[in-house]
């Protein structure tokens, strides 16, 4: 019977926390000029569901998919906000074009990280059997 922590949720663990760090640096920045407290409160309210993995409690699943796709829209939004902000500095083309290529990139794998994870939460037996 797989039951525990092993194997992928580790990766899913260890994998989570730089990107987490990633989405706490952009979501502080949003309104603000990137606080280190914001960032340090985002990051801590992101990664709770994490802790429910670690303690094994029967909601991780759903908070850490809820989590996910969460995420995924609010980066979604600061990545258009970037080019919707008042009175911000105008950019060349090829700013833009850079600009636009990095958000793309870093909404590409926050989307890949969210259907992967959402796709081994949903149907894992190893998760069925570690959070009943």
């Amino acid at each position: 019977m797989t039951k525990g922590i092993k194997g992928w949720l580790w990766v899913y663990l260890i994998g989570s926390i730089p990107i987490l760090m990633v989405y706490s640096m952009a979501l502080s920045g949003w309104f603000f000029e990137y606080p280190f407290v914001l960032m340090v409160c985002i990051f801590i309210t992101l990664a709770s569901p994490l802790v429910l993995i670690i303690t094994k409690s029967s909601q991780a699943p759903h908070w850490n998919i809820f989590m996910l796709r969460t995420v995924f829209i609010l980066m979604t939004l600061r990545s258009i906000s970037v080019f919707l902000e008042p009175g911000g500095k105008e950019m060349s083309l090829n700013e833009m074009l850079s600009l636009s290529l990095t958000l793309l990139f870093i909404l590409s794998i926050s989307l890949v990280w969210t259907i992967l994870w959402t796709k081994y939460f949903n149907k894992s037996i190893r998760v069925k059997n570690t959070f009943v």
